[in-house]
């Protein structure tokens, strides 16, 4: 076979992609395709070499021995190419970019996906900036930031990226289950909120779920939302908190969200300026919290 006879290349990074992620609808993510597409290019793939790659069962995707020797040549190639373009495009590629956050938005959801977004953006020189107020963009060389609210933001362009909810949570060794329950949990209480509008208070989310006789006025009472959180895992009380930001705390059973009333929170954005908006490392940036805050 001579070095050129190759498989299409678009077939050959599904394979390498579903065999690495060992799932259909994960490399799709990854590749920003649907899984029907994914399985499409692996039948491709397969139909040119005229072997199996890949085992198929309704649970899992896992690699025949023919797959086993084609990921480890596929892998080993698209890492090479990966560090040549690295190198070929390092001249040209901005040097920094600056993403301003919340503080509590920097360190519980985006800090525990870093490894992610350095693997998929590997030559993105991301700085984080974390202030609770609003930061005029380019001021001090921001150029990009993570905004909570309602919009419209005047003077920049805005990708609206999640709407929040809010819901009580706790940690699962209070055993809570039934709303009469409430009465004798501690409340845990964020003060200083400016947004959502209105406030995910106690008062009005025991009103929304028809919670009778709880004292919503006591409990803890902390000014910011992260040592709230903390509280709530170390088995402290019960705390109404953004649902985006303790996705990972649910995901793993450190909390868990015993009542299924909600209340409406406002909307994440990416805002830059419009000038920066088509700029290849800001574009990409967007275009990875677009598809991470859609996961649920």
């Amino acid at each position: 076979m001579p070095p050129h006879d190759l498989p299409p290349l678009s077939a050959l990074r599904a394979f390498e992609a579903t065999a690495r992620r060992a799932s259909f609808k994960a490399a799709a993510a990854e590749l920003f395709v649907t899984p029907t597409a994914i399985s499409h290019q692996i039948r491709q793939l397969e139909s040119w070499l005229g072997v199996r790659v890949l085992d198929r069962t309704p649970r899992a995707v896992s690699l025949t021995p023919s797959g086993i020797e084609l990921y480890e040549a596929a892998a080993a190639s698209f890492t090479e190419i990966s560090r040549a373009v690295s190198r070929l495009r390092r001249g040209t590629a901005p040097a920094v970019l600056t993403l301003s956050a919340t503080s509590g938005f920097l360190s519980q959801w985006l800090v525990p996906r870093l490894a992610d977004l350095r693997r998929v953006l590997p030559d993105l020189d991301l700085r984080l900036h974390a202030s609770d107020a609003v930061v005029a963009l380019r001021t001090g060389s921001v150029d990009a930031a993570i905004r909570y609210g309602t919009g419209p933001y005047r003077g920049v362009d805005a990708t609206a990226l999640k709407a929040d909810r809010f819901a009580p949570v706790c940690s699962p060794t209070l055993s809570l289950s039934r709303l009469g329950e409430l009465r004798r949990a501690t409340l845990i209480h964020v003060e200083g909120r400016r947004v959502p509008q209105p406030l995910p208070s106690w008062t009005r989310w025991c009103t929304r779920a028809g919670a009778k006789g709880v004292n919503t006025d006591a409990g803890l009472r902390f000014t910011d939302g992260l040592h709230a959180v903390q509280a709530a895992i170390a088995g402290q009380g019960v705390a109404i908190v953004s649902l985006v930001l303790v996705a990972d705390a649910l995901a793993s059973g450190l909390l868990v969200q015993p009542f299924p009333t909600v209340l409406r929170g406002a909307t994440y954005h990416f805002v830059c300026p419009p000038d920066l908006s088509h700029r290849p490392d800001v574009a990409a940036l967007r275009t990875w919290f677009q598809d991470r805050l859609a996961r649920p």
